[in-house]
């Protein structure tokens, strides 16, 4: 795995690779369905975060992607996709707050980001009207990831 996260353990560096599936499923429950489009976009967005040689976590999204697409695969099929099931995933997701507090603040604030950006391509993958008004109100809330703390920069605290 890169090097920003050879000092976690392997359980947390699990926790910081399930958070997408959950983040997946999360964006889904606020509609009540995962579907292809949702899948897709999912399954390419860590595709191309591994094939990109300047992302910093680039060696982190190619080990991601070694399953990820059999876990989306095993989750529409097992997981209730549900507005009610928002909390589980949310709970889920917010495991990565303690593994964050492990964490270099640089390294911990670029992987917030890469989950609000991730969160917000798969609200936008499918819905709307030509393209306009993809998000819905639902997914608006959501792709924020409440549940995660935010993560700010040195510079901005001071």
């Amino acid at each position: 795995m890169a090097k920003y996260f050879d000092t976690l353990s392997q359980e947390d560096r699990q926790i910081l690779k399930d958070a997408f599936v959950s983040i997946t499923l999360l964006i889904a429950s606020a509609e009540g369905n995962l579907n292809d489009a949702e899948i897709n976009e999912a399954i390419n967005t860590i595709k191309v975060r591994g094939y990109e040689a300047n992302h910093i976590f680039y060696e982190f999204y190619d080990e991601i992607g070694q399953d990820f697409t059999q876990k989306l695969t095993d989750a529409r099929t097992t997981a209730t996709i549900s507005r009610e099931s928002e909390d589980l995933y949310a709970n889920q997701i917010s495991r990565v707050n303690a593994v964050f507090d492990k964490l270099p603040n640089s390294v911990s604030r670029r992987l917030y980001q890469d989950y609000l950006s991730f969160a917000h391509r798969i609200a936008n993958a499918s819905g709307g009207i030509l393209g306009f008004a993809t998000i819905s109100r639902e997914e608006r809330v959501l792709i924020h990831l409440p549940m995660i703390h935010p993560i700010i920069s040195e510079e901005e605290e001071e």
